[in-house]
């Protein structure tokens, strides 16, 4: 069998796969989910002190496309779901005795911290270095803060205030610590490379960002009538972006995939991008933590074929790969053609030609050779597969 462990500064996890911090992390049900899913680690719902993050909206779940779910289509989990509801005091009592549990099954425990200031970035992180936790996960990137709370994205968009928070948890514990960097609004690289300098052993790229949706009718947001966090597995090329820019600035310490996977395609792409490792929420939510044993089944399989033995043997071997955009060739001559014994007559793809190369002869489509600009707009949206695009 491949050998699939990875390490986070001195701690090793025995895959890749992290189960992020949210509601597939929080209660105790859930946590035992999450150790017996096989992933090599969770990152607890993140604990604050903030009283109001610490309330939960009712109702606070919205699925774009949820008929997407299962029919490998993208869809969108919209959610106003804050932090860690138990008070942090309360909660790391209950994490120490789990913490036992977890790493009978060399699962380990990534405690997540939001503070607001020095005195609570401190306190926080003093109880949970002291209460079982493996390492520490600094919330930088939540989008549910207000203006001028110095938490979660609106600090996390801020880089000297991002340094200034890592050097100041970097001196109060001994554990690796992970930065979790905001993916809007900013440079995520330039957000990562000052909590790397500030003493953050690990990054997170990215996750979640802030969406609204209205219902056009009542003028008024829908639900909980404000923004909430919006995610789904379409950011997975938005992750990889991010995953190149950051092994091209070779920033020096690992880098953990965040939003954005949803099958074991994905862990792959993210660790052939140069993910040290990944984080999967929105994949728990709505299949089950049981999808990570499947997962890691198929990453094995994969490996096997290929013939890597261990995740270094292919880690970031896709950046070197990809064309700058003034290499991207535009001199190699294609063209469309449509097969008739397909072709349902939507007329998709006549409507759609950007060069009127498509018309209607004989009661049949046909691509005018001449015309074709060789874009392949027609291929990409027709849907039974009667555009084809071959090189002349």
């Amino acid at each position: 069998m491949p050998d699939l462990k990875i390490k986070i500064k001195d701690v090793l996890l025995k895959n890749p796969i992290i189960i992020a911090s949210g509601t597939p992390t929080y209660g105790l049900s859930m946590v035992k989910k999450c150790i017996r899913s096989e992933a090599a680690a969770f990152v607890t719902k993140t604990l604050c002190y903030t009283e109001w993050l610490q309330k939960q909206p009712r109702p606070r779940w919205h699925i774009e496309h949820p008929g997407a779910i299962d029919n490998g289509g993208y869809f969108s989990l919209y959610s106003t779901e804050r932090l860690n509801p138990t008070p942090p005091d309360e909660y790391v009592q209950k994490m120490k005795e789990y913490a036992k549990e977890a790493h009978d099954f060399d699962v380990k425990v990534i405690a997540s911290i939001a503070g607001t200031d020095p005195g609570t970035w401190s306190k926080l992180t003093d109880l949970v270095t002291e209460n079982g936790a493996d390492m520490i996960e600094l919330n930088l990137q939540c989008p549910h803060v207000e203006k001028g709370q110095l938490t979660g994205m609106v600090a996390g968009r801020d880089p000297e205030l991002c340094y200034s928070i890592l050097q100041l948890v970097r001196k109060r514990t001994s554990l690796p610590i992970i930065g979790k960097v905001v993916g809007e609004g900013t440079d995520p690289i330039q957000i990562a490379r000052r909590m790397i300098a500030g003493g953050a052993d690990a990054v997170v790229i990215t996750g979640r960002f802030q969406g609204l949706y209205l219902n056009i009718e009542t003028e008024k947001p829908i639900h909980w009538g404000g923004m909430g966090g919006y995610g789904g597995f379409w950011q997975a090329p938005i992750t990889r972006k991010w995953l190149v820019r950051a092994a091209e600035a070779d920033l020096g310490a690992p880098v953990i995939g965040g939003a954005g996977i949803g099958a074991f395609e994905d862990v792959v792409s993210y660790l052939l991008c140069g993910a040290a490792a990944v984080q999967t929420c929105s994949a728990a939510i709505v299949y089950g933590h049981k999808i990570i044993k499947r997962w890691l089944r198929q990453i094995s399989g994969w490996m096997e074929a290929k013939g890597y033995d261990s995740i270094a043997d292919f880690s970031g071997r896709s950046v070197s790969k990809i064309i700058a955009p003034s290499q991207i060739p535009g001199d190699v001559p294609y063209v469309a053609r449509i097969d008739q014994n397909a072709c349902q007559k939507c007329l998709r793809c006549l409507e759609a030609c950007p060069y009127a190369a498509i018309s209607v002869v004989e009661k049949k489509l046909v691509v005018d050779p001449e015309k074709c600009d060789g874009c392949r707009l027609c291929v990409a949206l027709c849907q039974q597969g009667a555009a084809e695009f071959f090189q002349k």
